[in-house]
């Protein structure tokens, strides 16, 4: 693969730290869009403020877009909903608009969206033509795409990203847990039928590199692997890799008083997705399986 001049916003976060040493092992220029510039090289962007200046960046080619408020940081207050709303569409706007309007657009913008844009109430398999929902995170996700709009009216090829759950013992879920797991203190949230739609790190950073260089990934793309699984089955595949026990359930009554709205569109939604793109396009996943994907990341 020829090297690329690659922006990348949302650098610090989880998926970025481990996208990025990625992309430089390959030749890549990392140019990091942040709003505390530390490297000579990093481009300062506000989106709140709608400020950010492309005219001292070299010529872009690619742009990754992984920037927004953390979902799953705190309980949902009306603030927190509007940062965590606004903090999508506003960025992505905000970029969309900018790139287009470079003398030289870049070739691709692969920006980051997620599975709860599918219905959650509706409890069906959900596959990349599915129709949206209507909770919250579902109309975030509707408009966070949208906001992508400007990039596409200027052939820039957009590919969107729907990332299920990121396993990755870094950040996310999976770090989340690992700490009560291997104390044998965890177990199933709620019932634990909920279905989650998950993928390994490693798998969701080859599939953006493969999204860098072939140009027929456009469009919505589920980033998931094959096996949606139970929140269950989860639990008793992880407290097996963990040699633990899994005996002690959350109560769900407990988890929605402890994060209300939060709770039900996130820990106890029931979202089983398919990537049936991915498929047609015959990307192939290194760890398809939760069992080999857990050994692998908690070894």
């Amino acid at each position: 693969m020829k090297a690329k001049n690659i922006l990348i916003s949302g650098a610090t976060g989880m998926i970025g730290k481990h996208l990025i040493p990625s992309l430089e092992t390959k030749g890549h220029n990392v140019i990091r869009l942040t709003r505390n510039p530390i490297n000579v090289h990093d481009i300062k962007w506000n989106p709140q403020s709608g400020s950010i200046d492309l005219s001292e960046a070299p010529q872009i080619d690619a742009v990754i877009h992984l920037a927004g408020e953390n979902i799953t940081s705190r309980r949902w207050s009306k603030s927190q909903k509007e940062k965590i709303s606004k903090s999508r569409e506003q960025g992505t706007r905000l970029l969309s608009e900018s790139i287009a309007k470079l003398p030289i657009p870049p070739k691709v913008l692969i920006s980051a969206s997620g599975i709860n844009y599918y219905n959650q109430d509706s409890n069906e398999f959900h596959t990349e033509d599915s129709a949206p929902g209507k909770r919250f995170l579902s109309a975030v996700c509707q408009r966070w795409e949208e906001a992508t709009n400007p990039a596409l009216a200027a052939n820039i090829r957009v590919c969107i990203m729907r990332i299920g759950v990121v396993l990755s013992p870094t950040g996310g879920a999976l770090k989340k847990m690992l700490p009560s797991m291997k104390l044998g203190l965890g177990g199933r949230i709620g019932s634990g039928r909920q279905r989650m739609s998950w993928i390994c790190i490693d798998d969701l950073v080859g599939m953006i590199n493969e999204a860098l260089s072939d140009d027929r990934w456009e469009g919505p793309i589920n980033a998931v692997a094959d096996e949606p699984v139970t929140n269950k089955e989860f639990t008793n595949v992880l407290a097996k890799a963990l040699n633990r026990p899994a005996l002690l359930p959350v109560p769900e009554i407990l988890i929605k008083l402890l994060f209300g709205q939060m709770a039900e569109e996130t820990l106890l939604a029931d979202l089983p997705v398919y990537s049936k793109r991915m498929q047609k396009l015959g990307y192939k996943l290194t760890y398809p399986s939760l069992h080999k994907a857990l050994t692998h990341l908690i070894k």
